[in-house]
């Protein structure tokens, strides 16, 4: 059997659909299902051991010409101009990553339908890709994706950005849509990597799976502050100067990771690219972050409190509220990410029993859901049906 895994594709550092992809493909692969990614070489990428990745087109933000976008959007993204923007529905996403603009569909959609005639797969797995859903579509393969709560058209839309997706599916003599989102609803099957507590799906054909990762609840020493703002409201240049102020000298060890900032360890304070969050959670009294899915997600797994600062992006305001619900953490307005109320409200959230417990139960939860394995179980079945 095999199976094709394409992931959004962004200039900015969002790393969620990349790791994802990555552990659905190496769980697969192990599984005996031969797997090939089709993954462009954006600042998310990195090669997957013994899996073949075919060539996708980087998307430019806006549909930019590729070689401006590349040289403008990294220092828009340190120095903060892209934080003003706010983001009001997943469409907004698509398009201002270029994704569902029209020149990127008509390159990308291209490649992905080259590489499904050079690989064959049985099944498409769209995680979050657009292209890759109309690929599949035209090629009529099999589609799976991931999806989300606040990605859902019914929770946010923006009617007026899918001119461009219109334009390339009339082309193709494809259903016209009021909003890219829409397309989601094509997938024979849809998983959710998160639990009904935190995103209530009623759909038939969505499964929750809960964290792909192995939660992972440790009882040892916590003596860690984590934090991980992405390609979020609040700029790197803020999160460094806020942060450090906030808990130069204290009792915590604190990590920043960020893509963003210079490689730095000073007293208490360690900067860098990339933190092996499955450890440094392990110890941490508290996870400051901006409320993407994947961190959300990782905190609760191992039943790290949270503080989110959602700033101007829907999809994390509802995953801050989510948390905050569930009383497992709290929120913080992005114009309050000053060092004095960080400080104050971190000390707070540490000293609280309630919030941890609750994001032990959580945490217990998402890793009772059963993980990529029942992803993969239900891509397997299609292959017994096919052979039985």
């Amino acid at each position: 059997m095999r199976l094709l895994i394409v992931p959004m594709a962004a200039m900015a550092e969002t790393s969620g659909p990349f790791s994802r992809c990555k552990l659905i493909a190496e769980s697969a692969s192990a599984s005996g299902i031969d797997v090939a990614t089709c993954i462009a070489e954006d600042v998310n990428y990195s090669e997957i051991s013994g899996i073949k990745n075919y060539f996708l087109d980087v998307p430019a933000p806006l549909g930019m010409p590729e070689i401006i976008a590349s040289k403008v959007f990294p220092v828009a993204q340190k120095i903060g101009l892209t934080s003003r923007k706010t983001v009001r529905s997943f469409d907004e996403v698509l398009w201002f990553t270029g994704n569902s603009v029209y020149s990127y569909l008509l390159k990308s959609v291209a490649s992905i339908r080259t590489t499904i005639r050079n690989f064959k797969p049985d099944i498409v797995y769209s995680e979050f890709s657009l292209p890759a859903i109309i690929a599949a579509k035209l090629e009529k393969k099999r589609l799976c994706t991931t999806v989300s709560y606040p990605t859902q058209p019914e929770y946010a839309a923006s009617l007026k950005l899918a001119k461009g997706v219109n334009r390339y599916m009339k082309e193709k003599g494809l259903p016209q849509v009021n909003s890219a989102l829409e397309l989601f609803d094509w997938a024979d099957e849809c998983f959710c990597p998160s639990i009904h507590e935190l995103e209530p799906i009623e759909k038939e054909n969505v499964t929750f799976c809960g964290s792909l990762k192995k939660a992972s609840i440790s009882e040892q020493l916590r003596n860690k502050i984590v934090i991980y703002m992405g390609n979020g409201t609040i700029s790197a240049a803020m999160t460094e100067k806020e942060i450090s102020k906030a808990f130069r000298g204290s009792e915590y060890e604190v990590y920043i990771a960020s893509k963003y900032m210079k490689v730095k360890n000073k007293g208490n304070i360690h900067i860098a690219p990339y933190w092996n969050f499955n450890e440094i959670l392990e110890e941490a009294v508290l996870f400051i972050n901006h409320g993407g899915h994947n961190s959300v997600v990782d905190g609760l797994i191992h039943g790290v409190p949270q503080m989110i600062v959602p700033g101007k992006v829907f999809e994390r305001r509802y995953n801050a509220v989510s948390v905050v619900k569930n009383k497992a953490g709290i929120i913080i307005p992005y114009r309050q990410f000053r060092a004095d109320v960080i400080h104050s409200k971190a000390n707070k959230v540490i000293a609280s029993e309630l919030l941890r417990k609750n994001a032990v139960e959580l945490g217990k939860k998402l890793g009772a859901q059963g993980g990529v394995e029942v992803i993969i179980k239900h891509i397997l079945k299609y292959d017994m049906k096919k052979f039985g």
